[in-house]
């Protein structure tokens, strides 16, 4: 059975999947190959059973999954924007935000691929401004200070924060309402202060964002709304 196998200085050996359904297996330093593969042998039922559920959840993702078409909607900080295609002569796709609508210009023989990489090109271009522009004003808030701040396309996290101080963020929490993407950014710089997800790093979330359980639920269970492109 093919799977990624990640070592690191934990104790036990657990398995997972990824975003993609591919089978994550971690291990500690010290546990050998045949250990390893005794152990996902003998979780075999499991993974069949996952891999069918992950494999079904995908197929009603892929349902919902938008054409991009005119008159479907994306979302903006949680607000719907009309998708208004508009072919033309051109050799560039270009996108304005007009009220609830979003004009999408593009070349006579784009596809679904081309419309789709011209809306992630805008959405990641809008996150730098509206992403560091929230961070700036938390972070003096929090009294903290951080290094660079990048905008990613990460599979199974809305952000990260480094040891040195850097910040990531995936660019569709841009897509979240607007409380929600507050509450990653605030989560990942109170990470400057406590590294760790201990009590006193959540009373420090809290202490600035309130209602930062009910935005953590919102990701949790409604995720599937930033992955409809």
């Amino acid at each position: 059975m093919q799977y990624q196998l990640l070592k690191s200085r934990r104790k036990t050996i657990a398995i997972s999947f990824d975003r993609d359904g591919n089978l994550i297996v971690k291990a500690p330093l010290w546990a050998g190959d045949k250990e390893i593969d005794c152990f996902v042998e003998s979780k075999t039922e499991w993974i069949l059973a996952a891999r069918e559920k992950i494999k079904n959840e995908k197929e009603k993702k892929d349902a919902r999954r938008l054409r991009l078409e005119n008159g479907e909607c994306v979302y903006f900080l949680g607000e719907k924007r009309l998708l208004t295609i508009i072919r033309e002569e051109r050799n560039r796709a270009k996108i304005v935000c007009v009220g609830d609508r979003l004009l999408l210009h593009i070349p006579y023989k784009a596809d679904y691929e081309y419309k789709r990489e011209a809306l992630i090109k805008w959405y990641r271009r809008e996150a730098v401004c509206v992403i560091c522009g929230k961070a700036k004003a938390y972070g003096n808030l929090l009294g903290v200070s951080y290094g660079d701040i990048r905008i990613k396309d990460q599979k199974s996290r809305w952000g990260s924060c480094s040891s040195c101080g850097n910040l990531n963020f995936n660019w569709r929490i841009l897509m979240a309402p607007e409380p929600v993407c507050d509450y990653v950014i605030i989560h990942e710089l109170c990470h400057l202060v406590h590294m760790n997800h201990s009590a006193d790093f959540w009373n420090l979330v809290e202490r600035v964002c309130p209602e930062y359980r009910q935005y953590k639920k919102w990701l949790r269970e409604s995720e599937g709304q930033l992955y409809l492109f």
